[in-house]
């Protein structure tokens, strides 16, 4: 007699939330120093509660015999993306006194706002308090990815 092994409906149920193709609309953007000092970079609030970091980066030409015009190409480098599973609505930039650095102040939909930092590239949840009807905070799960 051949033994079999049942696995239970609740051991075999995985679940996996991937999107296909993310959201290419940008909500909001801001401007500050949020890796390091005195390195510009753009942090931009896309549609599905998506926070991107971009480093804005100068290529400088090249040493040419014509030296009067030193244009160089701008581009925009992401530094991480953070995923939060909610309805994000505003960002806004914030220097916390004595720090060098600048974090960004994110409000959501349920009623929430979170202080995140970007230290070395990755997003970090500072601050994050229950505000608003529901009393829930909408980041207590979120995916980082750094390139």
């Amino acid at each position: 007699m051949a033994t079999t092994t049942s696995i239970t409906a609740s051991a075999a149920l995985k679940l996996l939330d991937l999107r296909l193709k993310s959201t290419s609309a940008i909500l909001t953007s801001a401007m500050g120093e949020f890796t390091a000092p005195s390195q510009q970079e753009i942090a931009i609030l896309r549609g599905g509660g998506i926070v991107e970091l971009y480093r804005i980066m100068e290529d400088l030409p090249e040493d040419d015999e014509d030296e009067e015009e030193e244009e160089g190409r701008v581009r925009l480098k992401l530094v991480t993306r953070v995923e939060t599973r909610s309805v994000l609505r505003c960002l806004s930039v914030v220097r916390l006194s004595g720090g060098k650095r600048d974090v960004l102040a994110v409000g959501a939909d349920g009623g929430c706002f979170t202080v995140l930092d970007f230290e070395g590239g990755k997003g970090k949840v500072l601050h994050c308090p229950a505000f608003g009807k529901t009393g829930e905070c909408f980041l207590l799960s979120f995916t980082t990815f750094s390139f």
